[in-house]
């Protein structure tokens, strides 16, 4: 057999294989939810904590809503953010692939259950220029506001320094932290 027939079949093999999925992995186990992190999960060691299968894919931004700190967390000490609708605001974060199974899981942490936090999908602006529905958590019934917990903005400077998320929103975060030294 010639040279050209045995790469047209082994091309034909290939294309077959993958039409049919050989070698993928099922669809259970791929079934991953984009998450939009803005607050504490922003930090990637923070968030595998609880997630520990979590996948960065890139920056992206909430526009016109700003962060607040709208629930007060005795574990914390302060208050902890949630976003609030604002005409012409932005917030900036990150998004993540999670498993479904472990972010039902973070659900549990973010205390949907209770109510106190909802995850809702929102379409988030992903630094490649192209809007995805990510889901994201927030304050059902926000209250305060409350002065930040240093802890939390202590995670929220180091989420947003270790992906290098918009500089003037990361000197904000550090002069809200200095304020309360």
């Amino acid at each position: 057999m010639d040279e050209k027939k045995i790469i047209l079949i082994k091309s034909f093999c290939l294309i077959v294989a993958m039409a049919i999925g050989f070698g993928q992995p099922s669809a259970e186990k791929e079934e991953l939810v984009l998450h939009f992190g803005y607050g504490s999960n922003m930090s990637e060691s923070y968030m595998r904590q609880y997630t520990p299968s979590l996948k960065y894919v890139m920056n992206a931004q909430l526009p016109n809503f700003e962060i607040q700190f709208r629930k007060y967390s005795n574990n914390m000490g302060g208050g902890i953010s949630s976003i609030i609708e604002k005409p012409g605001g932005m917030i900036y974060g990150v998004m993540y692939y999670i498993p479904k199974k472990e972010m039902d899981e973070l659900d549990i942490l973010e205390d949907v259950p209770l109510g106190i936090y909802k995850r809702e999908t929102f379409q988030v602006l992903g630094e490649d220029g192209k809007w995805y529905g990510a889901d994201l958590y927030r304050v059902s019934e926000p209250k305060g506001p409350y002065e930040p917990a240093k802890k939390y903005l202590d995670l929220m400077i180091s989420g947003a320094t270790e992906h290098n998320i918009n500089e003037d929103w990361l000197k904000k975060l550090k002069q809200m932290r200095a304020k309360y030294d």
